[in-house]
Formats: C-alpha cells, structure tokens, sequence
C-alpha cells in the first residue's frame, strides 16, 4: 500500500508550479522521471503535448491522481539507462 502514493514513473500527477513570485501554473501529466538542468534538478513529464520538465524548486503541490501501473511479472522490468534519465 505505501507504493501506491509515492513518486514512481508511470504514475500520474496534477501539478502546481510557480513561473514568478505571483503567478504559478497547473498541469496533469505522467511522471517519467528526474533530469539535470544546469545546476538545477527537474521533474520530468509525459503529456499529449511532448515532455514538460518543471524545475524541483518551483513546485508547489503535486496531487496524485493515478498510481504507477503494477508490474505484470511483480518483479521491476530492467530498463535502459538512456531510458532512465533524462538531461536537458
């Protein structure tokens, strides 16, 4: 039950950013992961629209929406690393 609410890939969010210090944006999309930005680590998102990648720092809330799929095998399918990281 503690896999069911933690930050997996797969699992889909509704997310709050801030762009400045009075306005901040919203947007639902599938965490696939973390990348490198400069100095600055981002989370990574699949939405209808491509990848959005949202500076850690300037998120405000993120609201799971749907768990991570199960593995079908229960056991984590290896994955490459050129998969497993993304770098901007």
């Amino acid at each position: 039950m503690a896999d069911d609410y933690s930050l997996a890939p797969g699992a889909r969010f509704f997310v709050m950013f801030r762009c400045s210090q009075s306005e901040c944006q919203s947007f639902e999309g599938v965490y696939r992961g973390l990348s490198a930005i400069g100095p600055e680590t981002a989370l990574v998102f699949e939405m209808e629209e491509g990848l959005r990648f949202v500076n850690a720092s300037s998120v405000v809330t993120m609201d799971q929406v749907e768990a991570a799929p199960e593995e079908a095998s229960g056991k984590k399918k290896q994955v490459a690393a050129a998969d497993s990281v993304f770098y901007g």
